[in-house]
């Protein structure tokens, strides 16, 4: 990166901050850190971005990108198998596992409860999951299963470890019975 490539300075200075986010958490972000994760001049993270809370949000958002990559593998999963049960059990057992991505998540939450304008952001996983889910278990069990997700993800991020696949297969199968025997 140089001085000449301002976009790849910029996405070094956002991706410094959404790693940090998932380290330390939105409130504990600053330009200083930010700057000396980037490997940039302090100047730098304020040359573009115009507040702490600008910085923040962008690292949020690029944490949201993340999260909806993470759905996209399981809408092409589910869409694979049919709808199984174990594919939806084994996808979120894979995420939860990941640190990053319960930080992520936790984070967004976390931000969005006191900021009613990073809410649209943080929803968006929750709309995203609730659309994937609709086609094979309707829209009341699909944002039944979005909010049982936000629990063991919160449950995850407090515990430090996930509940088990079989724990998941327990709280996910009879959403995704319910619709099954429906048709």
């Amino acid at each position: 990166m140089t001085k000449r490539d301002p976009e790849a300075r910029r996405a070094a200075i956002v991706e410094a901050a959404a790693d940090l986010v998932v380290e330390l958490g939105p409130e504990r972000l600053t330009h200083r850190r930010v700057a000396e994760r980037a490997g940039v001049p302090l100047g730098s993270t304020t040359q573009y971005f115009s507040s702490i809370d600008d910085l923040r949000t962008q690292a949020l958002a690029r944490l949201a990108t993340e999260i909806d990559d993470d759905l996209d593998a399981v809408r092409q999963s589910l869409a694979d198998s049919g709808g199984s049960v174990e594919v939806l059990v084994e996808q979120m057992h894979d995420y939860l596992t990941n640190s990053r991505n319960v930080s992520a998540d936790v984070s967004l939450m976390s931000a969005a409860a006191f900021d009613a304008e990073l809410r649209t952001l943080a929803l968006r996983w929750q709309h995203n999951l609730v659309d994937i889910l609709t086609g094979y278990v309707g829209p009341d069990n699909a944002l039944a299963l979005a909010m049982l997700a936000d629990g063991v993800t919160v449950h995850a991020a407090l515990h430090d470890a996930p509940v088990s696949k079989q724990f998941l297969h327990t709280l996910v199968a009879p959403f995704m019975a319910q619709k099954r025997s429906l048709s």
